[in-house]
């Protein structure tokens, strides 16, 4: 039996299709419901809205500290304004996605890149 790695956080990830008129409207409403949630659950530690280049999805990233923080935060989710945001937008679907995060690369300044693990730093320099 092997150990399961800690993991670093809880990332969410909806997807949204919508008519191309539709996008940018529905990810500035994105920005501003993310901001509110924000607010409201200390738990959330980032968020990305994305628009594909054929103007016809949404991607709502949504970083959150641990598992127990997104559950915690879940209710919001279900709530009647989000079924009406979808509505107002003509939201086609909405597809839910979660990962636990085990790496996390980035480009350090010396331009390697590093991965934090549990609070640890690894080199992975060329």
């Amino acid at each position: 039996m092997s150990a399961i790695p800690p993991t670093l956080w809880f990332t969410q990830m909806i997807e949204y299709e919508v008519p191309s008129s539709r996008q940018a409207a529905l990810a500035q409403a994105l920005v501003t419901r993310s901001e509110e949630l924000a607010a409201r659950c200390q738990g959330l530690q980032g968020v990305s809205i994305q628009a594909s280049d054929d103007g016809s999805r949404v991607l709502q990233y949504l970083q959150w500290q641990s598992r127990q923080a997104w559950a915690a935060a879940a209710d919001c989710f279900g709530e009647a304004p989000f079924f009406d945001l979808l509505s107002q937008h003509q939201a086609r679907s909405a597809n839910f996605t979660a990962y636990q995060a085990l790496r996390s690369l980035v480009r350090g300044s010396d331009g390697a890149l590093q991965c934090q693990v549990g609070g640890i730093q690894a080199y992975h320099g060329a």
